[in-house]
């Protein structure tokens, strides 16, 4: 893809959109035919799409290529494995489930729940999503017959 130039009044809608996921041409600091114009050219370029009519406005949101046009994305796939960018804070209730599952025993979903306030679907979505996906933990676990299955964090430690 080929660096197209933007306007200031361009790259600002573009910015907007990022900060605030979707935006409306009444969220921009243009108005009028001036606000159409840039809509339109962003449309024209792919940088941004409509993604639902609310009312008479619609909503929209920046493509990848209109977030790689601001530099907040890149253009190639990485080749190596991208690190997460957020870490935990320290005493959080993700960093408490952290510090459960990284201990010689590991916890069961029971532990985690009393540690945290959370409720079972809650702690099984965070060893799932945060912890699995956003922070690329390998958590396994282990049923010994007669007892609750016990989680344990085993690799990604690092990177936390």
């Amino acid at each position: 893809m080929t660096k197209e130039k933007l306007t200031p009044s361009q790259t600002n809608v573009l910015k907007l959109g990022h900060d605030k996921g979707t935006f409306t041409a009444q969220d921009l600091p243009i108005k009028g035919a001036a606000a159409k114009k840039v809509i339109d050219c962003l449309l024209n370029k792919k940088l941004i799409k409509p993604i639902n009519r609310s009312g008479k406005w619609y909503d929209y949101a920046l493509t990848p290529a209109g977030r790689q046009a601001i530099g907040v994305e890149q253009s190639y796939a990485p080749t190596e494995p991208v690190k997460p960018k957020s870490k935990t804070r320290p005493g959080s209730k993700l960093d408490q489930v952290i510090k459960l599952l990284t201990r010689k025993e590991g916890a069961t979903i029971a532990q985690m729940m009393d540690q945290t306030g959370w409720q079972q679907h809650t702690v099984r979505g965070t060893l799932a999503g945060a912890l699995k996906k956003r922070l690329g933990l390998t958590i396994e676990s282990d049923k010994q017959e007669g007892q609750d299955r016990v989680y344990r964090i085993t690799a990604g430690l690092e990177t936390v």
